[in-house]
């Protein structure tokens, strides 16, 4: 993990996005605003316990796997809690799709909203709640927000939300007010006094096109920047390029470049 300081702000950046949870350990902040092409809100060691579960159960030394995997996740959770093993230790064996969950349920983060593209119809994590989904919300930590269109651009609605021309219209205005004025209303509905102490944790891969990294519209995210605790910035470069619209020549680098810029500026 990289720690420096632009416009008087402390900003860690990590390569894999799991890494983050070191610095917001050491964070005051209560709260997560993530901005994520993908949710990454699957259970904490899920990857972990389910292949230790599945080579156990083969040799004979335990007969249900699910039952398994659910001991060896918590026992993880319980010896990060008691002090048994470090934030390092921790990653060793958390995938970078796991740690908002295991962020939650030590106590790390009261709450995470997350900003994404991707859009998940279900979950099984009862950690998690899906807004613009069918269930209602219960006090889950774990907010996944991930619009179809942005509020105040006229879409062809016959075209569906997976269609090239709306996602790109999405992914232009991913920090413009227009996008992220409606977001920050969601977090303040569900979670009162969210941004009175919040990290801002930014993955690479939210950003899908040039235009992405040059809103039209920057006060609300000058204002994410200036007010957050710290910034953390996972670079994941392989997403970045997986994700990446196409016709797009972005990668890692040049997105770090131009976030780091915006700091500067905010």
């Amino acid at each position: 993990m990289k720690r420096i300081k632009v416009n008087h702000k402390d900003i860690y950046i990590v390569e894999s996005h799991n890494q983050v949870l070191k610095a917001w350990d050491s964070s005051r902040a209560q709260n997560v605003f993530s901005l994520d092409f993908h949710t990454d809100t699957r259970r904490a060691f899920h990857n972990y316990a389910w292949w230790r579960a599945d080579t156990e159960v083969k040799k004979g030394l335990f007969d249900c796997h699910e039952t398994r995997r659910q001991e060896l996740a918590d026992q993880k959770i319980e010896d990060y809690r008691a002090g048994r093993i470090s934030i390092d230790q921790v990653n060793d064996n958390l995938r970078h799709d796991e740690h908002l969950d295991f962020a939650v349920r030590t106590g790390i983060a009261d709450s995470v909203f997350i900003l994404s593209r991707h859009r998940n119809r279900s979950s099984s994590n009862p950690n998690v709640y899906i807004a613009l989904g069918e269930e209602d919300f219960r006090g889950q930590p774990l907010i996944e927000y991930s619009p179809g269109s942005v509020p105040g651009i006229e879409t062809d609605e016959s075209r569906g939300s997976d269609d090239s021309e709306t996602l790109k219209k999405l992914a232009d205005h991913s920090i413009d007010d227009l996008l992220l004025e409606e977001a920050l209303t969601r977090v303040e509905e569900y979670k009162r006094g969210f941004f009175d102490s919040f990290i801002l944790d930014i993955d690479c891969d939210y950003f899908n096109t040039h235009g992405s990294l040059s809103p039209e519209r920057s006060g609300i995210i000058n204002s994410l920047v200036r007010e957050a605790d710290c910034i953390t910035i996972a670079l994941e470069p392989e997403c970045v390029k997986i994700c990446r619209h196409q016709g797009e020549d972005l990668d890692s680098a040049l997105i770090l470049d131009k976030l780091l810029a915006l700091i500067a500026a905010a």
